[in-house]
Parts: structure tokens; sequence; C-alpha cells
């Protein structure tokens, strides 16, 4: 998939400001299956950020992260950033995310989703900073 604003993932934002725990809970399933993930399918929100999840008609699942433009200048972010990409892999209760530009991965994201039913996950970019979030389901 494409990264709309490749420079910017050299720079991850430094949120959110109460971060999952290290590591990652425990995933609640057995992350060897396979799984057609929808329980990730639809819109998340984390402090700073949304998610979407979609299902096109053919390929695999893909998303797509954009940054609140009021708060990116604290973040290291500029305004109108987003991220598109693929899952790259999925289970019962976990995900990986990808985006790059011509098949060169620029950001992955490993979330595990909690019996509370948040995805805790972290990010991380080519420089190797990372940056963790918690996901819940918009309302």
């Amino acid at each position: 998939m494409v990264l709309s604003v490749p420079a910017l993932a050299e720079d991850l934002p430094q949120g959110p400001k109460a971060p999952p725990p290290e590591p990652l809970p425990e995933a609640i399933c057995d992350t060897s299956k396979a799984d057609a993930g929808n329980w990730l399918l639809g819109r998340w929100v984390a402090p700073y950020s949304k998610w979407e999840f979609i299902r096109p008609a053919s390929g695999p699942m893909t998303w797509t992260l954009e940054q609140k433009a009021d708060l990116n200048q604290s973040l290291g972010w500029k305004q109108g950033t987003r991220i598109d990409g693929r899952v790259a892999t999925l289970s019962p209760c976990s995900a990986r995310l990808e985006a790059g530009d011509d098949g060169q991965v620029a950001f992955t994201f490993d979330g595990v989703l909690t019996a509370e039913g948040k995805v805790y996950g972290y990010a991380m970019n080519t420089s190797g900073q990372q940056v963790r979030w918690i996901l819940r389901r918009e309302r």
C-alpha cells in the first residue's frame, strides 16, 4: 500500500498520554490460527488519532491512520498526516499492520485485542522509533 507522506514515517509521534503496558498483554486467543479479522473491521480511535480498517472486494484488509492536526506539532507530525497500509497477518485476537512505498515497509504495528475490547499495540518506523497506542472502538 502507499504511504501518503513517506518522509513522515521517519518521525513517529511521542504519545499517547497513557501508553499500553510493556510488554503487550498476553493474547486471549491462539495467535497461531489465521482469522478473517472481523473483530478489527471498522473505526477505532486513540489519543490524537483515528484508525479505520476496511475489507476491499479483493486483496488483504486495509487500514488508514489519521493524526489529528491540532496536536501534530507536539507529536512530531505535520498537519494532514495520513498513513495507508495493509493488514499483513491476523489471528482471532492479534494483528500486524504494514505500510510503505514500492514494496519497502516503512511502518509496522503489532497489536493485541484485550478482553476489554481494546487493542494494545506498538508501531515502529524504519529508524527504529517506537510508539505505543491503545485503540478503542469509535463511539
